[in-house]
């Protein structure tokens, strides 16, 4: 079919099906007319559109593709046009099968009902700790996870949530908590519902109806050992009961609130029968509390992988920098003081990206004259520390070279092509040295 005719067919064909098609040809013959007369813009937009059709042919059982023609694909695609086609530019289809992030779905049965879980990457879903987890659910097992500050414990737990479609509640433990936060009680304001009660009746705060609810107790080692035993009933319970006869905790009212669908995932940096000089808030709690949880305590270790391909796949030298950081901040027990987690990671990205671009300086319609930059972000970090660990951290991560030289550097190079082969070397060897001590952890 001729250009002529699939103009035709694109303006006035009855069906919007084939309308579409038309203009997708209609779009291919304009790229190669402009490909043949030299343009490499449109030499790699014709590849790129090659490239995601021969993909989703595959994905629909049309045709077939792997991993390294797809590659191939888009490094032909690149020719010629550097910085101006990107991984961000790229189909969410193709972005998914080239990170090896392939979304994965689950049906779990549970004792009340029977769900299909929301869409996570497939990297995510196997990894050994998220696989525990997913046993723990169906068993109905309470579980504690441990490890240093900044390991990504509740955010694997946030994780297991969105996977499962439940709803994340989250007790923040500490020596003000109070059994009223927990099972509810009488305020100056009225009755306050307990997060324990919220999540064990799988009704929310409003009123409204949950699928189901994952009951965070993160650190649960800062937890006053009285309170701490309002727990015990509940969390012993956990694994009892059906729907034809549900088991009951009482709430502040008094009232018998029945189970439906609640795990329940603890968090701290120590065991719960240990204490710790570094983390000094840490209550060594009863053994009838820690027997709550037996069978299912896990160490976390922070996932570089999971780390980098989610939040700095595009920004290696933030990555590489930030490493040298956490580490030594565990080498020298800093982590009470405060610790890389992935929530700084995502900040200092973001705020690098702002600084960049003019498009988000924008707030209320009013420019920023001078935006925050990366510098800032790291030193508003590093002065949560004492001089003498500030200096210390600096020193060891190369802190001068990195504001000095390789930021000024990066702001000199299109947003999208920051990474060099020498910090992706370095970026994979950091990600095999972790992986080695997340395999120990896992035997």
């Amino acid at each position: 079919m001729n250009k002529e005719q699939l103009q035709k067919l694109a303006e006035s064909a009855e069906t919007e099906e084939v309308r579409n098609l038309a203009k997708a040809d209609l779009q291919k013959i304009e790229l190669q007319e402009k490909a043949a007369k030299g343009d490499p813009l449109s030499r790699s937009l014709l590849a790129l559109k090659d490239t995601i059709d021969t993909f989703k042919r595959s994905s629909t059982g049309t045709g077939s593709v792997n991993e390294e023609e797809v590659k191939k694909l888009v490094a032909s695609m690149k020719t010629g046009i550097k910085g101006k086609v990107g991984y961000n530019d790229l189909d969410p289809e193709l972005q998914s099968k080239l990170s090896g992030q392939v979304k994965t779905t689950l049906t779990l049965t549970t004792p009340y009902s029977k769900g299909v879980g929301k869409t996570l990457a497939e990297s995510q879903v196997m990894r050994p700790l998220f696989q525990k987890l997913l046993s723990d659910f169906v068993a109905r097992n309470n579980v504690y996870l441990y490890g240093g500050a900044g390991t990504g414990k509740t955010y694997i737990v946030e994780q297991l949530a969105k996977f499962l479609g439940y709803d994340y509640i989250e007790v923040n433990c500490n020596q003000f908590t109070s059994p009223l936060d927990l099972v509810g009680g009488q305020t100056i304001e009225g009755y306050q519902k307990g997060k324990l009660e919220m999540a064990w009746s799988n009704i929310a705060k409003n009123g409204e109806e949950m699928k189901g609810a994952i009951l965070c107790l993160d650190e649960l080692p800062k937890l006053d050992p009285n309170t701490a035993g309002v727990l015990n009933a509940a969390l012993a319970k956990v694994k009892l009961g059906t729907p034809e006869d549900p088991v009951f905790i009482y709430n502040g009212k008094g009232e018998k609130i029945y189970k439906k669908n609640i795990f329940v995932v603890a968090t701290g940096n120590t065991q719960l029968n240990e204490t710790s000089v570094e983390y000094e808030a840490n209550f060594k709690q009863d053994l009838s509390l820690q027997d709550r949880f037996v069978g299912s305590c896990y160490e976390v270790v922070a996932d570089y992988k999971s780390e980098f391909e989610n939040a700095l796949q595009d920004f290696a030298f933030i990555f590489i920098f930030m490493t040298k950081i956490r580490e030594a901040i565990l080498e020298r027990s800093l982590a009470g003081v405060a610790f890389v987690s992935y929530r700084i990671l995502i900040s200092l990205r973001d705020t690098y990206i702002v600084s960049r671009d003019l498009e988000m300086q924008k707030v209320a319609n009013t420019a920023i004259k001078k935006p925050k930059t990366l510098k800032e972000g790291i030193d508003s970090f590093l002065d949560l520390f004492k001089v003498t660990q500030k200096e210390y951290l600096k020193d060891v991560s190369d802190y001068n070279t990195f504001v000095n030289q390789i930021i000024p550097a990066k702001d000199s190079m299109p947003l999208n092509e920051l990474n060099t082969d020498e910090e992706m070397k370095q970026v994979k060897a950091l990600i095999k040295a972790n992986e080695e001590k997340l395999n120990k952890v896992n035997e």
